[in-house]
């Protein structure tokens, strides 16, 4: 696959949980956004469950994705927020626009 890697990630949390996890993804969401790269980066919580939270991100090349994967911040959300996490779903995403 060539182009832009763009992914959309879904977590459901634990119910004591919701605000820990809500600030650990925000610091992510953050570090993220300031790598080389990174199109685009944001974190959602849902209004109608607040224990599940959606990231949309998109890099510009496979490189700088697999790069985010391995950067420090993302290893400590992991280590932090492994128990808090009672699901998690992940789907790849190509533009339609894009062909």
């Amino acid at each position: 696959m060539c182009g832009m890697i763009t992914k959309w990630i879904q977590f459901s949390v634990t119910p004591d949980s919701s605000a820990a996890f809500r600030t650990e993804l925000a610091s992510v969401e953050a570090a993220s956004k300031q790598e080389h790269g990174c199109a685009h980066y944001s974190a959602y919580q849902s209004h109608d469950d607040c224990q599940v939270f959606t990231v949309l991100e998109s890099w510009e090349t496979e490189a700088a994705f697999e790069a985010h994967r391995k950067a420090p911040h993302v290893a400590d959300f992991k280590v932090k927020c492994e128990a808090m996490i009672v699901e998690k779903s992940a789907l790849s995403l190509d533009e339609l626009a894009a062909g």
